[in-house]
């Protein structure tokens, strides 16, 4: 009789989280369908190339509107996660750089997206690290230093969980975990959310399950007060994310001017994506040691760009495994396959025409 009853009572229980979990992705649903209906989609803005590159002394603040809304949102994430295909998603532009490889992002890097009077700025960090990672593969400061800063200065923090790795999906990266334990006073002022990114490489939806009785039911675990099942790949989840987002936003005078979508310059944007591209077709530590160098940038009258960027190679055979014709590639040597995905990739950042043209240096 009583384990009847217990099983009931389990029953109600999860019917009732069953509720509570569609009534918030209705809540969530609609907002979204009242913002397409009575907003101007951002897709369809004409924007001068010129306009987005910016300059280190640049002022950013701009002329204060009484009705203008903000939110700062740092992203966080071990190595790998899906933090900057996630915010190139959520900004509806590829400005921040990635790659199958980990250690891809490597400096914050701010990326914008702006809805009517809502500014959303949204701070990629490199994945984090621990002292003894950095000093073992030589990283550089900006690992330990970048997601510390976007902590102390975020309105909201995003955990990015990555699902299908199996071996760290059901816990918290320490390294994420120690660094929030020492901003303990800042996180107990600022809303934490849980975002699953790449569900759509789970065939078994009970995981998912799993994995929030795991990491939000937990007294032990982080408070968060929300989560979101999103595939970063795909965009699935993307538009309520946003959403919500747009929805937390504080009254206050944007940050940065309504053009500006980066606070990298175009150039820098440019060298970042080449190197993400090598990343993504040479094998092993190969790419980490080329350097990656713009020689030439004109942002023409005609709403184009041009650009010239050097790969410099340490040794002769690395030379030749960049710039050698395979008779298997129907694309050709890979250096030209950089180039075109590059270009793709650039054009989908700044919307205009781009043409790059890549150069390898090697020792004679």
């Amino acid at each position: 009789m009583f384990e009847n009853l217990h099983k009931i009572i389990l029953q109600r229980n999860n019917f009732n989280e069953m509720l509570f979990t569609l009534e918030k992705c209705m809540i969530r649903a609609g907002s979204r369908y009242i913002r397409r209906c009575f907003s101007k989609s951002v897709d369809s803005l004409t924007i001068d190339s010129q306009e987005f590159i910016t300059q280190q002394n640049d002022n950013f603040s701009s002329v204060r509107r009484k009705d203008q809304k903000s939110l700062k949102i740092a992203i966080l994430g071990a190595p790998n996660a899906g933090k900057s295909t996630l915010v190139n998603q959520l900004i509806k532009r590829s400005v921040c750089p990635v790659s199958s490889k980990v250690h891809t992002t490597q400096t914050k890097a701010d990326a914008i997206y702006c809805e009517d009077n809502t500014q959303l700025v949204f701070m990629d960090t490199p994945g984090l690290v621990s002292t003894k990672e950095c000093k073992r593969y030589n990283l550089a400061g900006t690992f330990r230093h970048d997601p510390k800063v976007s902590l102390s200065i975020a309105d909201i923090i995003g955990i990015v969980q990555d699902v299908h790795n199996t071996y760290t999906r059901d816990k918290i990266n320490e390294n994420i975990l120690e660094l929030l334990n020492d901003k303990v006073n800042i996180i107990n002022k600022i809303p934490l959310i849980l975002i699953f990114n790449k569900v759509d490489k789970i065939k078994k939806k009970e995981v998912l399950l799993h994995l929030v009785n795991i990491l939000i039911k937990n007294n032990k675990s982080l408070k968060f007060s929300d989560v979101f099942m999103i595939s970063a790949l795909t965009g699935d989840g993307i538009d309520d994310l946003r959403t919500y987002l747009l929805d937390s936003a504080k009254p206050r005078e944007w940050q940065y001017e309504g053009h500006i979508y980066s606070s990298h310059k175009c150039q820098d944007i440019i060298q970042q994506t080449v190197r993400a591209k090598l990343m993504d077709i040479l094998p092993n530590e190969i790419p980490y040691i080329l350097k990656v160098k713009l020689e030439h940038f004109d942002p023409g009258s005609d709403d184009n760009i041009i650009t010239v960027v050097s790969v410099t190679c340490p040794r002769k055979n690395i030379a030749r495994l960049l710039i050698r014709n395979h008779k298997t590639e129907l694309i050709g040597n890979r250096i030209k396959q950089v180039a075109i995905m590059a270009e793709q990739e650039l054009r989908h950042a700044f919307r205009t025409p781009v043409r790059l043209k890549l150069v390898v240096n090697f020792p004679t």
